[in-house]
């Protein structure tokens, strides 16, 4: 029997009920959901680049993706027909099964982190292009998180980012 039957099936029933009843059965299903062990015997059957169906929360419609990644309370789903990723709480995704000949999902390495701001002090001789590509200098009057304050020859000050300025040497 399809889900949509089933689901189907399972809203025409349940079309009469009383909404107290509705409500009741709601907190039940919810208790039973949030139970730790539910959401850790679900999350032991994933792993990466697995092939999984889940819930969408808002129509109750069954999507497919891929698995991509894992977090504490939830998974990130990749449905791959419309390239959107979602993120679903483990008790709401299954397994589809291991596909013979799907490799698992390796994620991308992370980025680098940046120390570019320690290559920079307060004082240091900087030049860097500005939007037109003409070469400016400056000092460097602060340094912020992810930029640095200069104050340039011609007296006017400019916020550039670290990875677009270069020390200048005095010889």
């Amino acid at each position: 029997m399809a889900e949509d039957d089933i689901a189907s099936r399972m809203v025409e029933a349940l079309q009469d009920a009383p909404s107290m009843q509705l409500y009741q059965m709601r907190a039940l299903i919810g208790m039973l959901l949030d139970d730790p062990k539910r959401e850790m015997a679900a999350r032991m059957k994933l792993h990466l680049g697995q092939a999984v169906q889940f819930i969408d929360y808002r129509t109750g419609q069954v999507r497919h993706g891929k698995l991509i990644a894992r977090h504490d309370k939830q998974a990130t789903v990749l449905e791959e027909d419309v390239r959107r990723t979602w993120k679903i709480p483990y008790v709401a995704v299954d397994s589809l099964g291991s596909e013979p000949g799907v490799q698992a999902y390796e994620p991308p390495p992370e980025p680098a982190a940046q120390t570019a701001a320690a290559a920079f002090k307060v004082g240091d001789k900087v030049t860097f292009d500005d939007a037109k590509g003409t070469a400016l200098v400056g000092i460097v009057t602060r340094v912020n998180r992810r930029t640095a304050t200069l104050q340039a020859m011609d007296g006017r000050n400019w916020r550039v980012g670290f990875e677009l300025l270069r020390h200048v040497l005095d010889v």
